[in-house]
């Protein structure tokens, strides 16, 4: 129900922090609502494979957790669960309240030198009132769950929460890098990615009390490979759509995929992959085609 009391169908969370911890107590964050249905979807769908499938499996499981009786609640939950909409101008809502908020000038705090300096002008509640992001909120599901939106809502929900996000936690840079090869913008993403090598490298080291950024070498990484080498995985499937940024020439790096282990290499012209397990066939798409790869081969990228 909603908090003013009017007749409303959907089921909303509410009071929530998403991942933008600026924004305290809100109601319908999208990237938590979103993924609440993902889940439920998911687990209906596994409910299936394992029942299908694996029966014994699904027979102790069911035992345990009591799956025949949860899976009403999933269904039901994924059916009126309230999934925030893209406004006319095709933004995705981060709240039931952002879009509301004030917009200011946040030019001297996405241009700092050291985080934090808007809690230096204004106290939490106050920024509570702004249209400000501490770090990557909505822009998540995009990388997350790319194939729920639609281009128009991408790039245009993009512009608008990068001109407002200020960088001020250590993991998101490394997304909004990411996102914005997405985007077609390498000259952007390698600004980003830079920062976000340099937050434990850079002339500012020491800027975390417990040592280092831990989880933001993993960001850089992601950086590198899901963003410049245009790696994801959806549905099941493997995508290879790689985009260099100017100052590079060459990148490679290897993953596992299936049992298999592949040898990736971009130039600025090319992209090749080889199956170095070999044992066997995998299909994936790599520069738009589909192929179907037991030892290696090489495709021309789009100039």
């Amino acid at each position: 129900m909603p908090l003013d009391g009017s007749e409303d169908s959907a089921y909303h969370i509410n009071d929530v922090v998403g991942p933008d911890e600026f924004r305290e107590h809100v109601n319908d964050n999208a990237f938590t609502n979103y993924m609440a249905r993902w889940n439920m979807a998911k687990a209906m769908e596994y409910y299936h494979l394992l029942k299908a499938e694996k029966p014994a499996i699904f027979a102790a499981l069911n035992e345990k957790l009591h799956l025949d009786e949860a899976y009403p609640k999933w269904e039901d939950g994924c059916a009126h669960i309230f999934l925030p909409q893209p406004t006319a101008e095709n933004v995705l809502p981060q709240d039931d309240r952002y879009l509301s908020c004030r917009d200011i000038d946040l030019t001297k705090y996405k241009q700092q030198e050291h985080v934090g300096g808007i809690t230096r002008d204004y106290n939490m509640e106050q920024i509570n009132q702004i249209q400000v992001s501490k770090q990557a909120d909505v822009l998540v599901l995009f990388f997350l769950l790319e194939d729920e939106f639609s281009p128009e809502v991408k790039a245009a929900t993009w512009k608008y929460y990068e001109q407002r996000t200020i960088h001020d936690s250590s993991l998101s840079l490394s997304t909004h890098a990411v996102l914005a090869c997405d985007m077609k913008q390498p000259g952007m993403a390698y600004e980003l990615f830079q920062k976000a090598s340099m937050i434990d490298l850079g002339p500012f080291m020491g800027s975390s009390n417990a040592g280092i950024h831990a989880a933001s070498f993993g960001g850089t990484w992601q950086c590198v490979v899901y963003g410049f080498g245009g790696v994801r995985m959806l549905d099941g499937k493997l995508r290879i759509d790689p985009l260099l940024p100017e100052a590079w020439d060459k990148l490679g790096y290897t993953l596992l995929w299936k049992g298999q282990k592949l040898a990736v290499e971009v130039t600025k012209n090319t992209v090749t992959v080889e199956n170095l397990t070999g044992s066997a066939p995998i299909t994936l798409e790599v520069a738009g085609q589909e192929v179907t790869l037991t030892g290696k081969l090489t495709c021309a990228l789009a100039q």
